[in-house]
């Protein structure tokens, strides 16, 4: 009978392990998903770009750390600001379209390359983040504005207490 209760806490110990398991592998592929998607820039990128250290990996991150910072504050954007955000996310999707196109091809000739889509991702970089922390038309309305003050209430007649009160299931 104990070897039977043993066996069960083993069987039971190894299927918590198990949905341990799964549920880790499952937060991990959701996790590498996340981090090479783009937010308005939808190129289909290797999904080994998740944590990889290679040239063009780490290019994309930087593409992306920038669109994140556009699209984290796009509420602050005002309207001249909306032409010049949506092209710089086009550019992005163009500089993530050419380091897909460079990830194919053969070590050799990829130096080249690399180097002009690091220039173009440096200006996308330093536009992003001019217009990131550029003063929008909103930003202004942090504080409330003034308000004329709020004239007192006219003084109001006491109650009259010579009447009774109605019972208090009636609607008045």
């Amino acid at each position: 009978m104990i070897v039977v209760v043993i066996l069960l806490v083993l069987v039971a110990i190894a299927g918590l392990a198990t949905a341990f398991a799964v549920a880790l592998a499952r937060s991990g592929r959701k996790s590498q998903a996340a981090a090479i998607h783009i937010p308005g820039v939808d190129v289909a990128v290797p999904a080994s770009w998740a944590g990889s250290h290679d040239p063009e990996a780490r290019l994309h991150r930087r593409i992306r750390d920038a669109a994140k910072a556009l699209d984290a504050t796009i509420g602050n954007a005002d309207v001249t600001q909306l032409d010049e955000r949506a092209r710089l996310l086009i550019t992005a999707r163009e500089l993530d379209q050419r380091l897909v196109t460079i990830w194919a091809l053969p070590a050799n000739a990829k130096a080249d390359p690399l180097a002009a889509v690091d220039r173009g991702i440096s200006d996308f970089e330093k536009a992003a983040a001019s217009i990131t922390l550029a003063p929008g038309l909103d930003s202004g309305l942090s504080t409330p504005p003034t308000l004329p003050p709020i004239p007192p209430l006219p003084p109001q007649p006491a109650e009259r207490r010579d009447q009774p009160e109605p019972p208090a299931g009636l609607a008045q």
